[in-house]
């Protein structure tokens, strides 16, 4: 990926994944099965002008529902131009499509850009996750990024669940929603 960021095919890749996600997602749909598609976009492709337009037809040709489509933007990629980044995410709200910032607690965000960014969903970074079963501090951090992204009024879903050890203890902090190889391992799709 960073080869493809770097020389600029990440663009083309990241509309063919985005078309894909959404093509997939409305098969699902379509067999009784409606889920929440969430597709990661690059630094690149967020600066984008086109990136709007992309999603908007990614959605048009798979039937998709935008509030069934996630964009998910890296909190790096995010703090890397926060000023137009507001923006490109406000555009992308307009379409009606979800937004998470991914990887959250791995970079250097400024809650004061956390209040102004239009976003629906915080996905807490796995390194807080892989603490929380044995170090206080790493609960308490945990404890903390809950109730900020409760007060902001957003989603809450830790990424990186490996342990039952993990799982209880995102519950007893009221973690609303997780990710990782205690659900399921990446399979294709059926």
């Amino acid at each position: 990926i960073p080869v493809l960021e770097e020389n600029g095919l990440i663009l083309g890749v990241g509309r063919w994944v985005l078309r894909q996600a959404c093509a997939q997602a409305a098969r699902w749909a379509q067999s009784g099965r409606s889920t929440q598609m969430s597709v990661n976009v690059s630094m690149r492709q967020l600066a984008s002008p086109d990136l709007v337009a992309d999603v908007s037809a990614a959605l048009e040709e798979s039937a998709l529902h935008p509030s069934r489509l996630t964009i998910e933007v890296t909190e790096s990629v995010l703090m890397r131009d926060a000023d137009a980044t507001v923006e490109h995410l406000r555009r992308l709200k307009e379409v009606g499509v979800m937004i998470a910032i991914d990887d959250f607690g791995s970079g250097q965000s400024s809650l004061t850009y956390l209040r102004r960014f239009p976003i629906d969903e915080l996905k807490i970074d796995r390194s807080f996750i892989a603490g929380i079963d044995g170090s206080r501090e790493s609960v308490a951090l945990l404890h903390t990024l809950v109730e900020l992204g409760e007060n902001l009024g957003l989603s809450i879903v830790a990424e990186g669940i490996e342990t039952c050890a993990q799982l209880e203890g995102l519950r007893a902090e009221r973690c609303g929603y997780g990710q990782g190889f205690i659900f399921a391992c990446p399979q294709a799709p059926r």
